[in-house]
């Protein structure tokens, strides 16, 4: 039986396909390397290099619609027919396609966070660990500051807020961002003319006073609850590597295992363009259910995006990958059996 394993592993990622990828991810990770033209500050280097890292990721994710199709095509009538006189029962042989085909997922994964890493440095990093209470407030001439309290956050970590300025209100603002506990204070300042994050590390302490100034003339400053994030250090950017591979890898294979089963019941492009169609749903609705494998996937793109390392998938990830996987079984099992009875 580790036949048919290797047999769906080389259907779901034939040669061409991995040879493809490989060329693909190398590619993109070229086109990303290079050293920046003008210097840059530590937040903005984090980005490029998010940035690098991204490049070769979406390289994966736009040929999801292949590898899906590849798992399709293992469940229809044709692929199954050969199978039909083997002793083993449907649900062992629909295991054993499942595993070849999550092995399959599993190389990829693995080659393109290897691609994505070599390319890029490995450098200590943040990850947003929560977000912390703050006011919603627009800061204009007779009103340029706001205060508020909030606990202090652990030794190490960081305090980050984003600001903006009022559209129509003006191209730019500055703003001055502090922290202070007792007689100590550290403060940041900036020219906002967008969307902006004044990070800051705050003084020890049970409790900080944070202010936000907006000082001299210019655009209305806004920000909004949730908008103060608490920042914890770590060792390596490579963290992302898992952060990211561990999402791709439950959505592509929980994927693989339900166009396995849909291919039974409808036409191979038909089961992958279902499955790409939940996909897309479950990445479009900002409020998706955290069980959907890959769901908040555009999230954590935005996070590697402004610089920070995701924190790992959630367990409810792996408990929504089981679901839609026994879905996809228990739809190979069904098509398999009614073709066996079927006169």
């Amino acid at each position: 039986m580790s036949r048919l394993v290797v047999f769906a592993f080389w259907r779901t990622l034939p040669t061409w396909a991995l040879a493809a990828l490989a060329v693909l991810l190398v590619l993109a990770a070229r086109a990303s390397a290079g050293e920046p033209l003008v210097e840059l500050d530590e937040r903005q280097a984090a980005g490029v290099r998010a940035l690098a890292r991204q490049n070769v990721w979406s390289v994966l994710l736009v040929l999801l619609p292949l590898v899906f199709l590849q798992a399709a095509r293992l469940g229809t009538g044709a692929a199954r027919a050969w199978l039909a006189p083997t002793p083993a029962q449907p649900l062992r042989l629909a295991l054993l396609l499942a595993l070849g085909s999550a092995l399959a997922c599993a190389l990829a994964t693995v080659l393109a966070a290897g691609i994505a890493e070599a390319a890029s440095e490995a450098r200590p990093a943040w990850r947003r660990v929560r977000a912390a209470e703050s006011p919603r407030a627009v800061l204009f001439d007779s009103a340029p500051s706001v205060r508020w309290s909030v606990a202090a956050p652990a030794p190490g970590e960081r305090l980050r807020l984003w600001v903006t300025v009022a559209p129509g209100a003006g191209p730019a603002a500055s703003a001055r961002f502090s922290a202070r506990s007792g007689d100590e204070t550290q403060a940041i300042e900036a020219r906002v003319a967008g969307r902006t994050a004044l990070e800051l590390e705050p003084p020890g302490g049970a409790e900080l006073e944070l202010e936000l100034e907006r000082l001299g003339p210019g655009a209305l400053l806004v920000f909004g609850s949730g908008g103060l994030e608490v920042l914890a250090p770590l060792s390596s950017e490579r963290w992302a590597a898992l952060a990211l591979g561990a999402r791709v890898w439950l959505m592509l294979s929980a994927g693989c295992v339900l166009a396995l089963g849909l291919g039974g019941v409808l036409r191979p492009v038909l089961a992958t363009g279902l499955v790409l169609a939940l996909v897309l749903v479950a990445w479009a609705r900002a409020g998706a259910w955290r069980g959907i494998p890959g769901a908040d996937l555009p999230r954590v793109f935005a996070e590697l995006s402004a610089g920070l390392v995701p924190a790992p998938a959630p367990l409810a990830a792996l408990a929504g990958a089981l679901l839609v996987a026994a879905l996809g079984l228990a739809l190979f099992v069904l098509a398999f059996r009614r073709a066996q009875e079927a006169p």
